[in-house]
């Protein structure tokens, strides 16, 4: 189990470095000529308060990462400022099913499995017999865009999709997708 969960990690590497990030742009806006900007509110996802402020942090994380200087929106020099919201927010997840000498299972309650989630047995838990611990893959989407704060007018949006083993991991490949399109600089 852990050789596949290994080689799926892998893969996924290796497809990231494959994606090309996109963005879209407001005809003749340059980010180079960008070097201070405020990362204003991202929305989070539905009861997942905390969400929002995990994505946010994140944003800053991987400005700062790449040279930007990161302000508060209020600062007299911020001249743009990047908001957004969560789309999708949904953690991994793990379950403890039970199952008799027959390997027929046996649930409490009926586990439903979510459309486009993995779904991994991770193996018996560990002095309980006849159980097996099931886990879900966690999903995260974010949708970005930066404001010029002099006219408003938005001058870069995106959004993002992934799913990973867990939502730290999910959350931060999202970010690190959106922010590398909208910078075109990568992390070093």
């Amino acid at each position: 189990m852990k050789l596949i969960k290994s080689f799926l990690f892998f893969l996924a590497i290796i497809c990231l470095g494959c994606i090309t990030p996109k963005g879209t742009f407001y005809r003749g806006f340059d980010i180079n000529k960008v070097e201070v900007l405020a990362v204003g509110e991202i929305k989070p996802y539905a009861n997942y308060l905390s969400s929002g402020e995990m994505v946010k942090n994140l944003v800053i994380e991987h400005l700062l990462k790449r040279g930007y200087t990161v302000k508060e929106e209020e600062s007299g020099d911020v001249e743009y400022v990047l908001i957004g919201a969560i789309t999708k927010f949904l953690p991994e997840k793990k379950y403890l099913v039970y199952t008799n000498k027959e390997q027929q299972v046996i649930i409490n309650s009926p586990l439903t499995e979510v459309k486009g989630s993995y779904v991994y047995n991770i193996g018996k838990a560990f002095g309980i017999p006849d159980s097996e611990i099931i886990a879900t893959n966690s999903t995260v989407g974010v949708s970005l865009r930066l404001i010029d704060k002099k006219n408003g007018n938005v001058v870069w949006t995106s959004s993002f999709v992934y799913e990973a083993l867990t939502v730290e991991t999910a959350a931060d490949t999202v970010v690190n997708y959106l922010i590398t399109s909208l910078t075109g600089k990568k992390i070093k």
